[in-house]
């Protein structure tokens, strides 16, 4: 995330709920529009992000995810795997580089807010956005949304993603354990308390089940050939109470979504108990979040949710937790140390005594689970890194980055010798300087 959760991501939040009055005397870069009543902010940063790999790591990160994803890690007993490449690989990007514009204006219900925010670090497999085209990488929309009052509607992070208790990290992504989601919404927050607060949302579904590289699968269901294309019929439905105090704060949260194809439907949950503690000017974070078919409200198991064996949908069982702790030197410089899990557990198959892993082992169905053909059972990850604050508007950081996935089986198709780890040595750094 490379940001201090507990600071650049609180300050944001709380602006979106002053009153129209403090917004325009007292934010940061707030100015009004000539001839309206609308104060505007135009904010981002130009961000350089590099990784150094020590190991094997993802094929075409050009094009597709250069931050850490260990879902996909490639085996390290490998003599051809297709999806990994040679150890010791740097890359730099400044595709994270952001924009936002976010405006207030009054209004006899309250003050009105809008956000739109992008960047360009869309993956872009097919459309030549790549260093190969003068550095051209995708824009890509973040965040936009409309609020006021207690509603708010259009995209921004899901409601079951809790910020500030995901690890402070130079990496990119968030920790495997950590909910990464942002979609369409329409959701409302009250407050029961002047420290707590409950969201209501329905938010934009996804039923996407891991269908292998064609998009869809033709599926045998006693003798009779389908396809297998997912959609859903109901959106997401997600709630998320918050307690907040000087302490620190705890949230809450559940997610009930549907998978649906053509022949068969599941609904899959999740749930996620995290928060945040303040120790002096040090803070700990931590997170635990479980389901079955939790699928991407957990960036580890976004590509394992659930799969139709042509008798039923199987739902994965899914648990992650992690914990995180900032120690702050000084004003200039922070250090941070964090580790994660993800594990999973097999559902069964459609088919009596028969595991849902050997169901994706058999000769038919190989090409559900990338290029290495296997589901995950467990994925691992340990960081430490530091920050130091250039001047105000300018920070860097350095990360060690130490990560593993283990697969339910022995990975032996293509490679000589049997193996089903794969091993994660990363350096990650970051510079980042903001518009004020």
């Amino acid at each position: 995330m490379a940001q201090s959760n507990l600071t650049r991501r609180m300050l944001t939040a709380s602006l979106l709920t002053l009153p129209f009055a403090l917004v325009a005397a007292d934010a940061p870069g707030m100015f009004r529009l000539p001839s309206t009543d609308t104060m505007m902010k135009i904010y981002g940063f130009a961000e350089l992000n590099g990784t150094y790999d020590m190991g094997t790591r993802n094929s075409d990160i050009d094009d597709f995810d250069w931050a850490t994803f260990l879902p996909t890690q490639p085996f390290d007993k490998t003599s051809k795997n297709p999806s990994g490449s040679p150890a010791n690989q740097m890359y730099l990007t400044l595709r994270t580089s952001r924009i936002g514009i976010m405006t207030t204006t009054p209004s006899s219900l309250g003050p009105i807010t809008a956000v739109v925010e992008a960047d360009f670090n869309s993956p872009s497999p097919s459309n030549f956005s790549s260093p190969a085209t003068t550095n051209g990488n995708t824009f890509r929309l973040r965040k936009a949304y409309g609020q006021i009052g207690g509603f708010l509607f259009g995209q921004t992070w899901s409601t079951f993603f809790d910020g500030d208790s995901v690890p402070d990290g130079v990496d990119f992504n968030p920790v495997a354990s950590a909910n990464a989601t942002r979609q369409g919404m329409l959701a409302y927050t009250w407050h029961p308390a002047k420290e707590s607060s409950f969201t209501l949302a329905v938010e934009a579904p996804f039923d996407r089940q891991y269908q292998g590289l064609a998009g869809h699968v033709v599926i045998q269901d006693a003798g009779e050939a389908y396809v297998k294309d997912s959609y859903a019929t109901t959106p997401d439905l997600v709630a998320n109470y918050t307690y907040s105090d000087k302490w620190g704060h705890v949230s809450a949260r559940g997610v009930m979504m549907e998978y649906k194809d053509l022949q068969h439907s599941a609904n899959g949950y999740g749930a996620a108990l995290s928060g945040h503690f303040n120790i002096g000017s040090d803070s700990l974070v931590w997170s635990i979040q479980s389901g079955d078919g939790i699928g991407r409200y957990m960036l580890g198991s976004l590509l394992q949710s659930a799969i139709d064996d042509g008798k039923k949908i199987n739902l994965w069982k899914a648990t992650g937790y992690h914990v995180g702790y900032t120690h702050v030197w000084n004003a200039d410089w922070r250090t941070n140390v964090y580790a994660s899990r993800v594990s999973f557990s097999d559902p069964g198959s459609g088919t009596p005594g028969q595991t849902l892993n050997a169901w994706m082992q058999s000769a038919s169905n190989t090409n559900y689970w990338g290029a290495d053909g296997q589901p995950n059972k467990t994925l691992d990850n340990y960081a430490i890194n530091t920050f130091y604050n250039v001047s105000k508007t300018v920070y860097c950081g350095l990360e060690y980055n130490y990560g593993t996935r283990k697969t339910m089986d022995t990975y032996t198709a293509g490679v000589a010798g049997a193996a089903n780890e794969g091993t994660q040595k990363r350096i990650n750094f970051v510079f980042r300087a903001s518009f004020f």
